[in-house]
């Protein structure tokens, strides 16, 4: 049985977009970039009453959000003014004329030694870093997920940034995936672990796949960015 797909991206962050629950088992084998299709992540989408995302990595494991994932479903179903429910949250989108916004609820913030802990659904720790560019971040997570204390914080990504002016530079290992172009939800978390020490309510991310407009409200926070399809097509399964 052949089932449709769509590939997409947001800011570089990419996925394979599916309404086909036979397509979850074979996660790890289409995200081969080599081999096959590649991306980040798997979306299965059920657009039902209240639509549903679930998130695969590309390891295969489950994530607990995925803000890019939501803006490429928002862009790619039409949906405005819409909750998309991934497991116990609920994320507002907005599709726009060339993506969509994603609101949620404002992330939860701690300072832990070097790095920012925040929550956001998935989990998150980040740190300021001078020399952003060259820095070893694949080495840094696999020795920071082994070491107290953040050994104890479950399934976490890992995020460097750097203030410049008026922008702040991001970079992101993603867990179950690794470092990616973009992650739309350590893009919230850190624009919100830094929104108080900068005193603004809008703050510009740059990832190396593009750029992110966070808009911080009293009831929760925005994510404004772009996204694409990349093409379409059918699978077995």
């Amino acid at each position: 049985m052949k089932t449709n797909y769509t590939k997409m991206q947001s800011n570089g962050n990419d996925f394979l977009i599916t309404e086909s629950a036979n397509l979850i088992e074979k996660t790890v084998e289409l995200s081969d970039r080599i081999k096959n299709i590649g991306f980040d992540q798997l979306l299965y989408f059920q657009n039902g009453a209240m639509p549903e995302l679930r998130v695969f990595n590309a390891d295969g494991s489950e994530a607990n959000n995925c803000v890019n994932g939501l803006r490429c479903v928002a862009f790619l179903y039409d949906l405005k003014n819409t909750y998309i429910q991934i497991k116990s949250k609920r994320f507002l989108v907005n599709k726009t004329s060339n993506g969509a916004t994603v609101k949620g609820e404002l992330p939860k913030v701690e300072k832990i030694r070097d790095y920012f802990v925040i929550k956001f659904g998935n989990n998150h720790i980040a740190k300021s870093c001078e020399n952003i560019d060259e820095f070893k971040l694949h080495e840094e997570y696999q020795k920071i997920r082994t070491s107290k204390p953040y050994n104890e914080i479950k399934d976490f990504n890992m995020s460097v940034f750097k203030i410049c002016e008026d922008i702040i530079k991001i970079r992101t290992y993603e867990n179950g995936t690794g470092e990616t172009l973009s992650c739309g939800s350590a893009t919230i978390s850190v624009a919100y672990a830094l929104s108080k020490e900068l005193n603004s309510n809008e703050l510009k991310i740059s990832s190396r796949g593009g750029n992110t407009i966070v808009r911080i409200l009293e009831d929760g926070v925005i994510s404004d960015a772009s996204a694409k399809i990349v093409r379409e097509g059918f699978l077995n399964g």
